[in-house]
């Protein structure tokens, strides 16, 4: 069986997709470790084990990571579906490259101005990642319904 991995752009969507599940485990684990450090837990059995006190609501700085680890994630599940059709279909491998890489560019500035309080660059970069997913839906759409858009 031939190794998939030889086309560029399967290449960088598994880079892509190693990116962006690592990126998630660690914000995962940083809220962890945000929450032991704080010594305050959302869960009255972790609380009770660690010594620590229960807390309705999350510290900021957990608060923060959570959201940012939600946020990686819903947007790293939507990617992949899109991803995974594109190449499926055969599409464009060049095209596909720069949807994989302005993704992955765009998920990390987003998370580096989450975490570092810096909504305008949230904003943008957000919104460059939502505009590859929608870009990589119309494409794949037209593809699978017959269309036909300069050769893609």
């Amino acid at each position: 069986m031939e190794n998939l991995l030889t086309r560029p752009e399967l290449t960088v969507l598994a880079l892509v997709l190693v990116i962006e599940s690592l990126k998630a485990l660690l914000l995962g684990t940083a809220t962890a470790y945000q929450r032991g450090k704080l010594n305050k837990f959302v869960n009255a059995e972790d609380a009770k084990w660690l010594g620590g006190e229960v807390v309705v609501h999350d510290e900021p700085l957990p608060a923060r990571l959570l959201r940012a680890q939600r946020n990686t994630l819903e947007n790293l599940a939507t990617f992949f579906i899109l991803s995974i059709i594109y190449i499926l279909i055969g599409a464009n491998s060049t095209i596909g490259l720069l949807y994989f890489v302005s993704f992955s560019i765009s998920r990390l500035a987003h998370t580096y101005a989450y975490l570092n309080y810096k909504p305008m660059l949230r904003r943008n970069a957000y919104t460059v990642a939502w505009l590859v997913q929608i870009a990589m839906s119309l494409h794949v759409s037209v593809i699978l319904t017959g269309g036909y858009i300069g050769g893609v």
